[in-house]
Formats: C-alpha cells, sequence, structure tokens
C-alpha cells in the first residue's frame, strides 16, 4: 500500500501543476486584447448597460 500512496501524491502533484500551468496561461492570454477588441468590448457594454436601463425605468 505504501508504494500506491507515494505513486498518488506524485500523480497529484503533477496534475496540479499542469492545472496551475493552464490557468496561468489562460490568465496571461485573457489580458492581451488588441486595441480594436478592446474598444469593441467597451462598445458593446456601453450598448447593453443603455439597454439594461432602459428596461430598469419605470413606466
Amino acid at each position: 500500500m505504501g508504494e500506491t500512496s507515494y505513486a498518488m501524491v506524485w500523480l497529484w502533484f503533477i496534475g496540479a501543476g499542469l492545472l496551475g500551468a493552464v490557468l496561468a496561461y489562460g490568465v496571461m492570454r485573457a489580458g492581451n486584447l488588441r486595441r480594436s477588441e478592446r474598444a469593441r468590448l467597451d462598445r458593446n457594454t456601453v450598448k447593453t448597460q443603455q439597454a439594461e436601463d432602459q428596461q430598469k425605468r419605470p413606466l
């Protein structure tokens, strides 16, 4: 049983390391938007907020 537990601990560490690497890669990629992408995202955000404000206004 000691041999199996030792192997499982290493598998957990390897899995956690891979998961951390994938998450770090995703975070780094998510922060890099081109200027045109950022502008489009900002315009869409403003449009969505304006539409929500129109729906919230009492009649």
